[in-house]
């Protein structure tokens, strides 16, 4: 599968970044495996300089490596590397669902149902378009919260840790539908606790159900890693 076009309209690094991100998660280069400024430039038809740009970014972010005189490497990143982040996202993710409790109109409530059973329909039958969906339905909760700085943690913790494809996770179509039925329930009721701990226990289920699925592709090792 050829990768999408740069457009050369938008700014090319966050992009390029965005393209590598995809790479290391989806185990096509493994952990300690080097990356080749020049190798990625002729892929994504762009010069050094962008490419460069975004591997620094990366480095920021935890997932590549500079070594000084001798380029990038993707960092292995272990089980438990993968669970302290999920951990930390859904402490912020709680928090966020706990302001949303007592924020949300009866307008965005009926919003989250609608979009609730979209996603357990399109989950039914397969529809890739369930993971859009259930996004939608996170993005409604966070900016009901009203509170910026909280969103803006939440976006940073995904970021060391980005996936996409859900739906080939195994246990998620099942498990992420039933997970937000506690959750809903307690926005409809106004309890920020009770949203704190189903949206806490939810994003914490995502991230075993993740972690088992990385795991099993070879993607995360079991061990601790000394850096």
């Amino acid at each position: 599968m050829s990768d999408p076009a740069i457009d050369p309209t938008r700014r090319l690094t966050p992009q390029i970044a965005f393209r590598i991100r995809q790479m290391i998660m989806s185990g096509e280069v493994r952990g300690n495996a080097p990356l080749r400024t020049e190798h990625l430039a002729a892929r994504f038809g762009v010069s050094a300089t962008p490419v460069r740009e975004a591997l620094m970014a990366l480095s920021s972010e935890g997932l590549v490596e500079a070594r000084p005189g001798r380029g990038f490497r993707v960092v292995q990143m272990s089980r438990q590397d993968l669970l302290d982040i999920y951990d930390a996202h859904a402490y912020l993710a709680g928090e966020l669902a706990a302001r949303a409790a007592q924020q949300l109109t009866d307008a965005e409530i009926d919003e989250l149902h609608s979009l609730q059973e979209q996603f357990a329909a399109a989950t039914r039958c397969g529809d890739p378009a369930a993971e859009g969906i259930e996004w939608e339905l996170h993005a409604l909760i966070n900016r009901a919260a009203r509170t910026n700085r909280l969103q803006w943690l939440v976006r940073l913790t995904i970021r060391h840790a980005p996936f996409w494809a859900w739906s080939s996770v195994a246990g998620w179509a099942q498990a992420a539908p039933e997970d937000h039925l506690p959750l809903l329930r307690a926005l409809r009721h106004r309890n920020p606790r009770a949203a704190r701990d189903a949206m806490t226990a939810h994003i914490r289920n995502a991230g075993e159900l993740l972690a088992d699925h990385l795991t099993e592709r070879g993607i995360l090792v079991d061990e601790p890693i000394d850096r």
